[in-house]
């Protein structure tokens, strides 16, 4: 079980840098909307590994190809939108402050920070599912907690950025989706 829960953190990262990144950009986000969206990394975090385990090996090798690609277009597209709607938004002097982060957003963040989770599901076929349901859980939980935390850090950054939080924001998220592809690159 310590296997999973260094696997938890390490997953978690992705998903916690895009957590604060969130909190920046809509600094007036809810407790509770921060949970929720929390719950939703944690459920792709634990969800992932599942289609990883029930695809096989054969399925995911030809995916893992692919991965890296996806991610970074996932999360360079988000990127690249809040940069864009930032510049717009303080040409026509909008307050940046009221910004807020869609369901659509948070699903394609969700799934570009889980879906190098899905070949974690590989390593666990031979273990078993009960084994797998309890590490998957735990890289789950993991992921809630940390993308909570990392809520409250980016709201505190975002407060000190003011308006360039989005553009910091934006830049943040192409260069995880850049990190995730390059070190593809060393496996």
């Amino acid at each position: 079980m310590l296997h999973a829960v260094f696997l938890g953190f390490g997953l978690a990262m992705d998903a916690s840098c895009v957590s604060m990144t969130n909190a920046m950009i809509e600094r007036k986000m809810k407790i509770l909307k921060a949970f929720a969206l929390s719950l939703v990394f944690g459920l792709f975090q634990f969800a992932m590994p599942w289609i990883g385990y029930g695809l096989g090996s054969l399925m995911t090798d030809y995916l893992s190809a692919f991965i890296p690609i996806i991610a970074l277009v996932f999360l360079s597209v988000i990127g690249i939108k809040m940069i864009i709607e930032c510049v717009r938004g303080k040409k026509r002097g909008e307050d940046l402050s009221e910004k807020k982060i869609g369901a659509g957003e948070v699903f394609m963040q969700a799934i570009a920070t889980s879906i190098d989770a899905l070949s974690i599901g590989v390593l666990y076929i031979e273990e078993g599912a009960a084994k797998a349901a309890a590490s998957f859980s735990i890289i789950g939980a993991i992921t809630v907690a940390l993308t909570f935390i990392a809520f409250f850090i980016g709201k505190k950054f975002g407060a000190w950025l003011k308006n360039k939080a989005a553009i910091l924001g934006g830049i943040i998220l192409i260069v995880i989706g850049l990190e995730i592809f390059i070190e593809s690159f060393f496996k």
